[in-house]
């Protein structure tokens, strides 16, 4: 692994313009407050929070499926964030993305064969046999055979049309994929079958991974380094293994505390950290730590000054009272 980013996100920002009750001006929501991460050539950086905390905003943010209010985002050393037209489209076959749900993400009216070779015949220009060799190429690196080309997505089981979408989405040789909880809508034994395929399409292509996940578990095992977002923040970043046994942020801690293990003994005898109030108001946020409201470690000073980062050990973390391990 190198470490030259693949992919370098600064102050990356988006809201979004909404009225919160009839006949009052719009509201600014900030879904993504200023968010800076790198991932190396080859890397997996997963991404984890709470539902709303603003990970899928972030990656259709990169796509520039929703443009960002603020921010730059680097890809293969170009920035990304101001181009159009022609420039952004050579720009995406670096950066491509397979969605959470299988069922949705592929055309039900067109055979697999149709959605697989129209990013080849766009952007490369391939054609006739030289189009369906690659084809039937891209199926068998992920598992699947040259007959199933001819067959429409409603043929095929959750785990084989997403094997479907990332055959897809290699399509165009890119740098990066990012998987927008491309593993949650499937079962556990099938989420084990298209992580061990990830991990064998790194090894063997050499691409990064931007793994977007609520499954802490998953991006545990997947997962070079882990970013944990709060409220439209990554509040911690750091080395999986690190963050995963010695958590510095609150937020962290209580996520982690509440994945059950599978020994009761273990589950009885582990310090609990519950999270007590509730998420802020996204059209008033508040000043000072967002996570202030819920966490049992804050003073004064959390709910009127904003942390900033720093290094504790290997992690990096917004707290002004990092959490200290033995």
């Amino acid at each position: 692994m190198t470490t030259a980013p693949v992919l370098e996100v600064q102050d990356l920002k988006v809201s979004f313009w909404g009225k919160r009750k009839p006949f009052r001006s719009p509201v600014e929501l900030r879904a993504v407050k200023g968010v800076d991460f790198s991932i190396a050539r080859g890397e997996t950086l997963g991404l984890v929070g709470e539902s709303g905390s603003g990970k899928s905003t972030v990656a259709r943010a990169l796509m520039r499926l929703i443009e960002p209010t603020t921010g730059r985002v680097v890809l293969e050393g170009q920035e990304i964030t101001r181009l159009k037209g022609k420039a952004l489209r050579r720009a995406r076959q670096n950066m491509q993305m397979v969605f959470q749900d299988p069922y949705s993400s592929l055309d039900p009216s067109i055979i697999v064969a149709d959605s697989i070779g129209e990013p080849l015949e766009v952007h490369h220009g391939l054609r006739g046999r030289e189009r369906d060799a690659r084809i039937v190429e891209l199926l068998e690196l992920v598992g699947l055979a040259a007959h199933h080309a001819e067959r429409y997505p409603y043929e095929f089981s959750g785990g084989q049309r997403q094997r479907i979408a990332i055959a897809r989405a290699l399509a165009l040789n890119p740098s990066i994929v990012v998987c927008d909880e491309a593993v949650s809508a499937l079962d556990v034994s099938t989420q084990n079958q298209i992580i061990r395929l990830l991990e064998r399409l790194q090894e063997q292509l050499g691409m990064a991974y931007l793994f977007i996940s609520h499954d802490l578990a998953v991006v545990r095992h997947i997962s070079d380094r882990v970013a944990v977002m709060y409220f439209g923040e990554i509040v911690e970043l750091g080395d999986v293994a690190e963050v995963f046994q010695s958590p510095r942020h609150p937020y962290t801690a209580a996520l982690l505390a509440a994945v059950p293990v599978a020994n009761p003994v273990v589950q009885r005898s582990r310090v609990k950290a519950p999270l007590t109030g509730e998420i802020p108001d996204i059209a008033r946020p508040p000043v000072g730590c967002a996570f202030a409201s819920r966490c049992p470690l804050a003073t004064e000073r959390c709910h009127t000054e904003t942390p900033e980062f720093q290094q504790v050990g290997g992690t990096q973390v917004a707290c002004h009272y990092p959490l200290v391990t033995a």
